[in-house]
């Protein structure tokens, strides 16, 4: 099964360096992520703990995610064109197969 973001990323090739597209989701959604490819974000520090090993975890911010204890956090590059489509995060969504039905909101902001 190809990835979540593997249609995005082949869509888009010029990245707006100063804005990125955040999506929140329901943690009672973490495994319907897990299933389109993410794994959970580590926080760079706790790898170098003695003790803790991470298998099947990776630090790469698009394919990750974040969780706290009210939601999960994805975040995207933007491609340079973003602000011309007036309803380009609904197109994004739609090409990262995500559901709305998961989703507290989406937004585009300044990194």
């Amino acid at each position: 099964m190809p990835n979540s973001w593997d249609n995005y990323f082949s869509h888009y090739t010029d990245w707006d360096e100063a804005h990125c597209f955040n999506v929140r989701f329901e943690l009672k959604f973490e495994e319907k992520l897990k299933s389109l490819g993410y794994i959970e974000n580590v926080i760079e520090d706790d790898l170098f703990l003695p003790g803790n090993t991470f298998p099947n975890k990776s630090l790469s911010k698009s394919k990750t995610y974040t969780k706290s204890e009210n939601e999960i956090l994805i975040s995207f590059a933007v491609p340079y064109d973003w602000s011309i489509d007036t309803d380009w995060e609904d197109k994004a969504l739609i090409q990262l197969g995500l559901s709305d039905e998961w989703i507290i909101d989406s937004s585009v902001e300044d990194k």
